[in-house]
């Protein structure tokens, strides 16, 4: 799980959670928005932590001392004065990592921290939302908050959405939700008026700008590439190896947009707002079922390069399954 000092971007996010944090005014809900879905999950996993870890608890909430009559040595504590806080830097905020919460969390069993799942990959519905709300009521086991992260908000119907409003207009004092979704705009008002909104750069930015017109290349064109030329796409991805991540994630944002698109036949929420009658002739041209599996695809080829397969069959193979579906 990270930890703000492993995040190298979102730099104005970063800081805003961490004076949040130092100033002792978490808000009770955040809507982080972005393209990139590891970004967003580090922010939201580093925050999480951040928030639970015990070491840094010990540190905002450690009294003053001073001298006692009774001999040297001998202190009494002091109440916190209202800049208390004002000496700690905001780059001491972050996980300690070695508290017992922190090593709960790395190993994913911290019982106060949770990432949320739906039961469909690519659906969050409304008895999703149901059990989220039903959850949140359940106090924290351990901790003195309970902290949700919930990637993909952004595929929750209206009815979900409704359902989870009431738990945002009147939270339990010990509940923080983090909802992660693509836009801001495919959340309703109503959800949005009750978050603190982060918005991250696009992944497209991380890309330089030879890579943003490789990886546009495939997505406009490979519907209509032969094997060679796939081949020889990938050739040219193998050139940016170690921005793959970015290529995935850019890969995603572009799909999911076809997907909105296709399921609102609404454009004004789409990350591509350059390629919208792009977006529009594929959301008119590839079926739910094709998208679900080139979304699959990209994400099966994310995992098999974490796990050092051979770069250039997982990207033929993701490549094969964008030209196919």
């Amino acid at each position: 799980m990270a930890s703000f000092r492993d995040i190298t971007g979102s730099r104005k996010a970063v800081i805003h959670l961490k004076r949040a944090i130092l100033a002792d005014r978490v808000s009770h809900a955040y809507l982080i928005c972005g393209d990139s879905s590891s970004e967003k999950q580090d922010l939201a996993e580093a925050f999480a932590q951040t928030l639970q870890c015990t070491t840094l608890d010990s540190l905002l909430h450690t009294p003053s001392y001073e001298s006692d009559d009774a001999g040297a040595g001998a202190r009494r504590s002091l109440p916190e004065t209202p800049d208390f806080r004002s000496s700690i830097s905001p780059d001491a905020i972050d996980a300690c990592g070695t508290c017992r919460s922190c090593v709960q969390a790395k190993d994913h069993n911290q019982p106060d921290l949770l990432t949320w799942t739906h039961d469909k990959p690519k659906t969050f519905s409304v008895e999703d939302a149901r059990r989220l709300v039903d959850d949140i009521q359940i106090r924290p086991f351990n901790s003195t908050r309970k902290v949700y992260i919930i990637p993909d908000a952004h595929l929750m119907n209206t009815e979900a959405q409704n359902t989870l409003l009431k738990t945002l207009e009147e939270p339990p004092e010990y509940a923080v939700l983090i909802l992660l979704a693509d836009s801001a705009d495919m959340m309703l008002e109503t959800i949005r008026s009750r978050c603190v909104i982060l918005e991250l750069d696009s992944a497209g930015h991380a890309l330089t700008e030879d890579a943003l017109s490789l990886a546009m290349n495939i997505l406009l064109n490979v519907k209509d590439w032969t094997l060679p030329e796939i081949l020889e796409a990938v050739r040219e991805l193998s050139e940016y190896k170690l921005a793959v991540g970015d290529f995935t994630d850019l890969f995603t944002s572009w799909y999911r947009d076809i997907l909105y698109v296709k399921a609102t036949d609404d454009t004004k929420a789409v990350l591509h707002k350059d390629f919208t009658r792009e977006i529009q002739t594929a959301a008119s041209l590839i079926s739910y079922e094709g998208i679900r599996k080139i979304l699959d695809a990209i994400e099966t080829a994310g995992a098999r390069l974490r796990a050092n397969v051979n770069f250039e069959l997982t990207m033929e193979l993701l490549l094969l399954a964008m030209k196919e579906s």
